[in-house]
């Protein structure tokens, strides 16, 4: 009798100790990318602190879960589900966070004024230097050649489309309400005779002016580039509206 009770003691719960490490093996996940400043990649940046909140609470879930591995007798194995479960957090393990980039908007496509507002364009600066990707398209989608000449400076990935031809590329930048999922690509057509030579992707800095070319059989605005800067990733590469 005191040999069974004992290899009972000893039995581990598996079932609670499943739950135990998919809890905290998710939690140590989402912690991880905060601390990488990689959660950008996938949310808007409101919502880093209750993604720090959920991943404490999972903490506790699973310390709560692998104490019951010792203290309650199993109630058999974890079955299909569970390694249903385990999935997100082996592709959130193995797969390297990355922000949305040329590959996605392959299949969702780049819209000149996709997001634009009125309201947004009451309240962008004088100085057309300062305005990034989203603000011109916000700004040529409501005043369009009142913009001709005026100078430009953003930064946006490069994204090659065959239609452009060579001399020319769209630089752009995704922007985020919540989350990826929801990203939408703005960005500008830029003439430039190297555009071939920028590689798919690369992060770029595009100085010039706006005006007005054909592409593709279209006549739309364009960004007459003087100056085009490879520059690394930035911090933070969505815009948000």
């Amino acid at each position: 009798m005191a040999l069974t009770s004992s290899a009972e003691a000893r039995q581990l719960n598996m079932l609670a100790l499943t739950e135990g490490l998919l809890l905290g093996g998710t939690a140590t996940l989402l912690l991880a990318k905060w601390m990488r400043g990689q959660l950008a990649f996938y949310i808007h940046p409101r919502y880093t602190a209750l993604i720090v909140v959920a991943a404490a609470v999972l903490l506790l879930m699973a310390a709560v879960r692998l104490r019951a591995t010792f203290v309650e007798r199993s109630t058999g194995g974890p079955g299909w589900v569970y390694l249903l479960l385990a999935t997100p957090l082996l592709l959130g393990t193995l797969v390297p966070a990355r922000p949305l980039g040329a590959d996605t908007l392959a299949g969702r496509g780049v819209e000149l004024n996709s997001v634009a507002s009125s309201g947004r364009a009451a309240q962008l600066a004088r100085d057309t230097t300062s305005w990034n990707l989203l603000d011109w398209g916000t700004a040529l989608s409501i005043r369009g050649d009142e913009l001709l000449g005026e100078p430009a400076d953003v930064v946006g990935f490069v994204f090659h489309d065959e239609a452009l031809g060579a001399d020319a590329f769209y630089v752009v930048r995704y922007v985020v309400t919540c989350c990826a999922a929801d990203g939408a690509g703005v960005g500008l057509p830029v003439v430039w005779a190297d555009g071939a030579s920028l590689p798919e992707n690369g992060w770029v800095r595009v100085r010039g002016a706006i005006d007005r070319a054909s592409l593709d059989g279209v006549e739309q605005p364009v960004l007459r580039a003087s100056a085009v800067e490879p520059i690394p990733q930035p911090e933070s590469p969505y815009l948000y509206p």
